[in-house]
């Protein structure tokens, strides 16, 4: 948890285009294994055995149950998180807002294709497996599917993959989200710092690093709580971000594309609403607790403190 802390932070702090960088290699070579995989399992599919590629992970009317899914999807959030860290670099990225629209939207639509793949693939070999461990299930797959090494190269290309990209991906989108906070003097002024070298939120940056090991050594025995919590946070902001939608175009702007600006984000809000119902009563309790937090703040700064609050949901 230190070493990966330490080396994002490193990463981080260089500048934006060091991390873009180190992102990418991390990237290609996360590539190479899921193709790896692939390759082996869909070759292990096509031997002949009692395993084949069917459509029953896809839909099996015989055990399709949506309470069950919408349960599943409130978990499986974590893993489709991160896109949305790509607004927050808006300031630093060239093409203005038009590239950051088109870069979020199609690596949610290119992970999710990935993401479907190997689950597709994976639950149709791990058919007749014995799970000791739902944890570990996927690395028994890919261990039937090429052996012990393959199952080896899997869990450390999950390792990284979680330890150093995604990480490095969520402190660089945090910092920044403290590092705005601060300079709008929403937060203590001393996180909008700026390294004089690098160019970057080096107080932020520090922050979220001491944060996170704060976080990791709290949690380390409690990992699935943790992860419905981080994803309640997800999805209310979600929630918000539909509400913005509306708000903007239909009400500030007089728009009357109603199916762009008001059916599809109201589709979108019962959606992420039905998912957040399935969630765990641990998890609403302390998430409405920290929103709820919040909203004291925000009165606080602007009716204690007097502070103009910048408040738009746009």
């Amino acid at each position: 948890l230190v070493l990966f802390i330490v080396i994002n932070t490193a990463i981080n702090v260089r500048g934006i285009e060091f991390t873009a960088k180190a992102n990418k290699i991390i990237l290609i070579l996360e590539f190479i294994v899921l193709a790896i995989f692939m390759f082996f399992a869909l070759k292990a599919l096509g031997s002949g055995g009692s395993e084949t590629l069917t459509m029953k992970p896809l839909y099996d009317s015989a055990n399709f149950s949506m309470p069950l899914v919408m349960s599943a999807v409130s978990i499986a959030v974590l893993s489709f998180l991160g896109f949305d860290g790509i607004s927050t670099l808006s300031e630093e990225v060239k093409g203005g807002s038009k590239v950051i629209g088109k870069a979020t939207v199609s690596a949610l639509l290119i992970v999710g294709v990935l993401f479907i793949l190997q689950t597709w693939v994976a639950t149709d070999l791990g058919r007749n497996i014995t799970f000791d461990n739902l944890d570990i299930a996927f690395y028994q797959i890919a261990e039937k599917a090429g052996g012990q090494w393959l199952m080896t190269t899997t869990i450390l290309a999950t390792a990284f993959s979680w330890g150093i990209a995604n990480a490095l991906a969520a402190q660089a989108a945090i910092s920044r989200i403290l590092f705005s906070m601060a300079r709008d003097k929403k937060l203590p002024t001393i996180l909008a710092k700026v390294h004089p070298k690098y160019q970057t939120p080096y107080v932020s940056t520090l922050f979220v690093a001491v944060i996170s090991l704060a976080v990791g050594i709290f949690f380390q025995s409690r990992i699935a709580f943790l992860t419905t919590l981080v994803n309640f946070g997800a999805l209310v902001a979600f929630l918000m971000l539909h509400v913005s939608v509306i708000n903007y175009f239909i009400i500030r702007k007089k728009s009357t594309d109603y199916v762009r600006h008001l059916l599809f984000p109201a589709i979108g809000f019962c959606i992420i609403a039905y998912v957040l119902f399935g969630m765990s009563s641990d998890a609403i309790v302390l998430g409405c607790s920290w929103f709820a937090i919040g909203l004291v703040y925000l009165l606080i700064l602007t009716k204690v403190l007097k502070k103009e609050a910048k408040v738009d949901l746009d």
